[in-house]
């Protein structure tokens, strides 16, 4: 299990550097410089693009990678160099290995977590490729208190349940708005019990529990 970079730049030792700081958590990178070359990189297992914002068309790509369809649209892009484009996610900082990593890391979660980054994307996974990890973490956090609520009300309403719904649904977990959209007669069944604390489980256990905000 691996995950992958693609290295946008024509500058040989900033690519050498970004390498250096993805290779020894097992990350495969793709150097290149053509806009087309990039888009057919775009394998499911790339995590991340690293921009140098002075090559000639790394606007042009970012312009058509934004345009693709999901999941490669999704893809974060970290650029160097400028004032951040539309359609980047952040600025590298300047600084050491260290801080490269971290800042890398708030887009990709760990390096080494390359459970994380494998399709099918969790719910959890694909708001950190929006938002960064510790938005994503933050916001996950409230839906599971959202979901404990949820559980110690023995009688929700109807106009409850819809909204726990419509939340459930725009995160991504399609299953549990299905269930929540079902609940008409203010009890909760103990089929949508049961998949409320599957999710809670998960979410706390695999998410929270490895990037509590």
């Amino acid at each position: 299990m691996t995950s992958a970079a693609i290295l946008f730049s024509d500058d040989s030792g900033l690519c050498d550097a970004w390498a250096c700081a993805l290779a020894p958590h097992g990350w495969r990178t793709i150097v290149t410089t053509d806009p087309d070359e990039a888009l057919r990189a775009l394998t499911p297992d790339v995590a991340l693009v690293m921009l140098d914002a002075g090559t000639v068309g790394a606007a042009d790509f970012v312009a058509r990678l934004r345009a693709a369809t999901q999941p490669a649209a999704g893809v974060p892009v970290l650029q160097h160099g400028h004032a951040r484009w539309a359609g980047t996610s952040a600025v590298l900082p300047t600084g050491d290995t260290r801080t490269l990593i971290a800042a890398i890391e708030a887009f990709t979660g760990r390096l080494s977590d390359h459970a994380l980054r494998t399709a099918p994307f969790s719910p959890f996974y694909r708001l950190v490729r929006l938002l960064g990890t510790r938005d994503a973490a933050a916001m996950i956090a409230r839906f599971a208190d959202t979901l404990r609520t949820a559980l110690a009300d023995a009688a929700p309403s109807a106009d409850q349940a819809h909204r726990l719904a419509g939340v459930a649904g725009a995160l991504g977990y399609t299953d549990l708005s299905l269930a929540w959209r079902a609940e008409q007669d203010h009890t909760t069944s103990d089929a949508t019990v049961a998949a409320t604390r599957m999710v809670l489980d998960q979410i706390e256990r695999d998410d929270l529990g490895q990037y509590r905000a």
